[in-house]
């Protein structure tokens, strides 16, 4: 049999929008006996991508033909075929029933504009999921302070009530964005504590600990009969049930603390060893049609998602909190605060709210809760605060880490030029690696990018000179002894425009 009659033979017995571009590729490509990773390359997607499709056109096949069919029997099967003389008209008939679209998946499939083209239309498994009211921990008896903005952006991706081409397409993945302690997590929680019925489940999930991608799928989906992993040993089967309750149910999933699953010591963004498959996981989040939504809150981006320019994928970068929201969240612990002395921490703490918690605490322990006699103590950096930045910095690449003590040498900023010549110059940092590693800190949100160049948070840039560890440590000198050299400057007229980059990339 040749391709045309296999590929004629398929187009009989499965409906065309089971069968579209990417699958006859993949039908093709397979049939020479090309790998995954060939087709891929060809055909100009993401391997992982292109495998999820295959598993999923084979499943079609093999429920269409009545025999199983893979990657690397196709000539046997088709051979068979071909020995059995064509099918029969009620064969086909019956080969085509197996396949009902509902009138909900065909408006589900045309509403998007998206890679993927494979969509399930099988009746979702009935899962035994988790309760919908899952315990936040949050606590709801303490007044919320600021954010209004970003409880309004988070609450019309969630509702589909945004402006303009946004209504047509509900939002299905979210990132939370910022640093340590800037509060991503309470956000969610508040917004989900007004949203709570707009949901048929809402299932939080912290990643904290790092658990594999079999763990959080087990614990997403109970059962009182066995280990679900032990029904699906495939990532892609796993995947699929996941997908498939998507699509039939409006869910609301956050996968809480996701930097945990990505790689320490590298640009921002690369996932860790056998954690791959939450990077697969929300490639068809983002590409696939489905009516629920994935809320990430995460110190970094994920690698890919700042790739997708779609209303379906929203990403927010959470800042401090204001001058006035300061002051408010000091009042609210019960410390004796002018607004002069929120301005001052306002300005040294970036409006964090957990550094400011921590100072309240030790100002009503040590200073009988006068901030300003605190503040005149001078030592603002120390205990969980000194942790939370250690944690932070400890996933930098190395590149990134000699970045930020160059500018921690300094009181003010720093421009582009000037680390250039510091940094690129001085062979300290390659030329390759040295916009990727201002990108990777600035979706740390560890730089403040101004107009007049690049500067650190005072007790960040405190903690690098005074309190950072041996294992963090880079042997940097101050900015104006490593440009002090006779070496020649060469041209940076290319690296003037990097403020216009680093900005874009936000």
């Amino acid at each position: 049999m040749t391709i045309e009659d296999a590929l004629a033979l398929i187009d009989t017995a499965l409906d065309p929008s089971h069968f579209k571009n990417l699958h006859q590729d993949i039908f093709r490509l397979s049939w020479e006996g090309k790998s995954y990773q060939e087709i891929a390359e060809t055909c100009g997607y993401d391997t992982d991508y292109v495998r999820h499709v295959g598993y999923q056109l084979w499943q079609k096949l093999s429920q269409a033909l009545k025999q199983k069919v893979t990657k690397r029997n196709l000539h046997v099967v088709f051979r068979r075929l071909e020995q059995k003389n064509q099918t029969s008209g009620h064969e086909v008939e019956e080969m085509a029933s197996l396949f009902p679209i509902s009138q909900q998946a065909k408006s589900n499939i045309n509403a998007y504009s998206t890679k993927v083209e494979l969509v399930s239309d099988q009746t979702a498994c009935l899962l035994p999921w988790s309760d919908a009211r899952n315990h936040l921990y949050s606590n709801q008896g303490q007044l919320f302070i600021g954010r209004q903005q970003e409880q309004k952006n988070l609450i019309q991706w969630l509702t589909h009530t945004a402006q303009s081409i946004e209504r047509k397409h509900p939002t299905q993945l979210i990132s939370l964005l910022g640093m340590a302690g800037i509060g991503k997590t309470s956000l969610v929680q508040q917004v989900i504590h007004h949203l709570q019925d707009q949901s048929q489940k809402v299932i939080w999930r912290s990643l904290r600990n790092a658990p594999n991608f079999a763990d959080t799928f087990a614990n997403i989906i109970k059962t009182d009969e066995q280990n679900p992993s032990a029904w699906f040993t495939h990532i892609d089967a796993r995947i699929e049930m996941l997908m498939q309750y998507f699509r039939h149910h409006r869910c609301l999933l956050v996968l809480d603390n996701f930097e945990t699953i990505l790689q320490p010591g590298q640009m921002g963004g690369s996932y860790r060893p056998n954690h791959q498959a939450y990077g697969q996981l929300l490639r068809h989040l983002m590409d696939s049609p489905h009516q629920s939504c994935v809320i990430l809150t995460s110190r970094e981006q994920p690698i890919g998602i700042n790739l997708r320019n779609h209303p379906t994928v929203q990403t927010l970068y959470l800042q401090g909190l204001s001058s006035l929201e300061t002051h408010s969240l000091l009042n609210q612990q019960a410390v004796e605060a002018t607004q002069t002395d929120a301005a001052t921490l306002h300005t040294y703490y970036g409006g964090n709210p957990y550094a400011l918690k921590v100072a309240a605490t030790n100002v009503t322990s040590l200073f009988h809760r006068q901030v300003s006699k605190w503040i005149d103590q001078g030592n603002f950096v120390f205990g969980t605060i000194q942790q939370l930045l250690n944690q932070q910095l400890q996933r930098l690449a190395l590149s990134e880490q000699q970045i930020v003590n160059c500018i921690a040498s300094e009181t003010g900023t720093v421009t582009l030029d000037q680390l250039y010549e510091a940094l690129v110059l001085k062979d300290l940092i390659s030329t390759v690696d040295f916009l990727p590693a201002l990108q990777s800190l600035q979706s740390r949100s560890l730089l403040c990018n101004q107009e007049d160049g690049l500067r650190l948070l005072p007790y960040l840039r405190e903690y690098l000179r005074c309190y950072q560890p041996p294992s963090c440590a880079v042997a940097t000198s101050t900015l104006a002894e490593l440009t002090s050299s006779q070496s020649k400057l060469y041209p940076l007229q290319s690296y003037a425009r990097l403020n216009y980059l680093l900005s874009a990339n936000r």
